[in-house]
């Protein structure tokens, strides 16, 4: 049985349910269909690995574990997925949206990041981090404050027909931990908790959810400090670069770092990309949505 969903700006057919995704209506043809067939444990010329994957140029390995299975995704246009006896279909599908299909649009030359995308009334502004430094906490804030979401976690980034960065509306959810739900009212109660998104859940937002692309007008990158204050700086030249660079979304081999060096260069010169540095004494959620709203 097959299941066809749209994910970011493809349709995509898997043969697996991915509930997390919109179906697709009927009648649709697929941009990308997931076909199970044999896929290799290893790849031969991989330049970049670690225990569950491997990278050579054009093509990704995945290896999901005992309840998952193996994906290899192939220059951008294929991916084949072999389960393993005991795959669960949540874990296929967690799988495919964390790893596969991101590791699939960068093939593709779009620009991923690790990030969360909010519409403010000045425009979309992409909000990344490593973990635990809060950017989903300040996403849920901004989005009481009248924002809309665009992208939860994982960014996707493109040039449109007029030349500017945009941001392709990613899924309606948003992984929350039960502190972040509590404080702003979501019942996650009989969600499923994810142990490797540090037991989140992923919570439907299809009421505050922007299903439209937007051009990307800034990007915040949030890091706790040593500081008593919340500072703000807006970086230039090498620092700019490396928060862009800090910000890309999994591994990237040379090969693939120049596919995408055009659009890399179209965002340094046309976001700007500020760095928010809260007290790792205090956790100044108002101070910093102020910051994101008002500068």
């Amino acid at each position: 049985m097959s299941y066809t969903y749209i994910a970011y700006d493809l349709i995509v057919s898997l043969p697996f349910p991915c509930p997390m995704l919109q179906r697709a209506p009927d009648g649709c043809t697929p941009d990308l269909v997931v076909e199970e067939g044999c896929v290799t444990k290893n790849l031969a010329m991989a330049v970049m690995k670690e225990n569950n994957w491997q990278i050579e140029p054009g093509r990704f390995l995945l290896r999901g574990g005992l309840r998952s299975g193996r994906f290899l995704v192939e220059n951008g246009s294929h991916i084949t997925l072999e389960r393993n006896p005991l795959a669960e279909d949540e874990r296929l599908a967690v799988h495919f949206m964390a790893t596969a299909l991101p590791v699939l649009l960068q093939q593709r030359g779009d620009l991923i990041l690790h990030a969360n995308t909010v519409v403010t009334p000045d425009g979309a502004i992409a909000i990344s981090g490593k973990s635990g430094a809060g950017k989903t906490t300040t996403v849920a804030a901004l989005l009481r404050k009248g924002c809309t979401l665009l992208a939860d976690d994982i960014t996707m980034l493109r040039q449109n027909e007029n030349k500017l960065v945009e941001v392709v509306p990613g899924p309606p959810q948003l992984h929350l931990c039960e502190e972040t739900a509590n404080m702003f009212g979501y019942d996650i109660s009989g969600l499923p908790r994810y142990p490797w998104r540090r037991m989140k859940a992923a919570v439907p937002v299809h009421n505050v959810m922007a299903f439209n692309s937007v051009p990307l007008k800034k990007i915040y990158l949030i890091k706790i400090s040593s500081s008593d204050e919340v500072r703000v700086t807006s970086l230039v030249g090498k620092e700019k670069f490396a928060a862009l660079q800090e910000s890309l979304y999994g591994p990237l081999i040379p090969d693939e770092q120049s596919k995408l060096f055009a659009l890399h260069s179209v965002v340094l010169d046309s976001v700007e990309i500020c760095c928010i540095e809260r007290p790792h004494n205090r956790w100044c959620l108002d101070e910093v949505v102020e910051v994101i709203l008002h500068g």
